[in-house]
């Protein structure tokens, strides 16, 4: 044990053949060991993909600012404010997204505070009625629809669903929320092309983007999905594509008192 460190959690310790309490001691500690590998691996991913991730959309900033400082008489300077504002919202965005992801805070604990999903998804639903350009958003939602957890992390799911369903729609989003079986049941269901079937669980891990209506400039932060199954799950819940266009959210459901 002595001569594991951090970088060499590769290594285990030897099992004696004898059913004692030293050959329990060592596979406990192989498996602890196994579990600290298996976070480290996870965690130099994300910082490998974190610094990818954010490359382009510095370079895009730093470009916008450095052609027009070459020839600052040529220069449109609303034009290129406006272009680094862009760009600035969108490195907020991901780091918002990241530093959510990397927080224990982004797991929200089991409590016993109820609130009503169906509360939540009409009022995001209404909200964006009064959106220019964006797809028609309607709602079916039925009560009792009380959850545990907090308004916010579950504004979050419902606006991530929202809005990943409002990038990929032809002109119709529809939400619906209904009480089944001791779950509330949120499905978020637009009339786009869909996801393969290939893709539906791959489509939740981090910086995935299926096409190129899915890309850095245009799409998301390639993590809205990724954080609406870790807040999802850490109600006890699950989140799945359950038809071409159709997302699934399953969370315990709370008894009104």
């Amino acid at each position: 044990m002595a001569g594991i460190t951090a970088g060499a959690l590769d290594r285990r310790v030897p099992v004696p053949p004898s059913a004692d309490v030293i050959a329990r001691l060592a596979r406990t500690t192989n498996e602890t060991l196994e579990r600290l590998e298996q976070a480290l691996v996870r965690q130099r991913r994300f910082v490998a993909d974190a610094s990818h991730e954010l490359r382009s959309p510095l370079a895009a900033l730093r470009g916008t600012l450095e052609i027009p400082l070459a020839r600052p008489e040529r220069a449109d300077w609303p034009a290129v404010v406006s272009a680094a504002l862009a760009d600035t919202a969108r490195l907020q965005r991901l780091t918002d997204d990241l530093l959510l992801l990397s927080s224990e805070g982004g797991r929200p604990p089991r409590t016993g505070a109820a609130v009503d999903l169906a509360d939540i998804v009409e009022e995001q639903v209404a909200e964006r009625a009064y959106v220019r350009g964006a797809p028609v958003f309607t709602c079916d939602a039925e009560r009792p629809a009380l959850v545990p957890g907090d308004e916010v992390r579950l504004g979050r799911v419902v606006r991530n669903l929202l809005d990943n369903a409002a990038r990929h729609a032809r002109g119709a989003v529809h939400a619906t929320v209904r009480p089944e079986a001791g779950a509330v049941v949120l499905t978020v269901a637009d009339d786009g092309p869909g996801v393969p079937a290939a893709d539906r669980e791959r489509i939740f891990d981090r910086f995935v983007r299926l096409d190129e209506s899915r890309t850095r400039a245009g799409g998301g932060t390639g993590l809205g999905l990724t954080i609406v199954r870790e807040l999802v799950t850490a109600l006890g819940g699950t989140v799945r594509v359950t038809d071409r266009s159709t997302f699934t959210v399953r969370i315990p459901a709370l008894r009104p008192d």
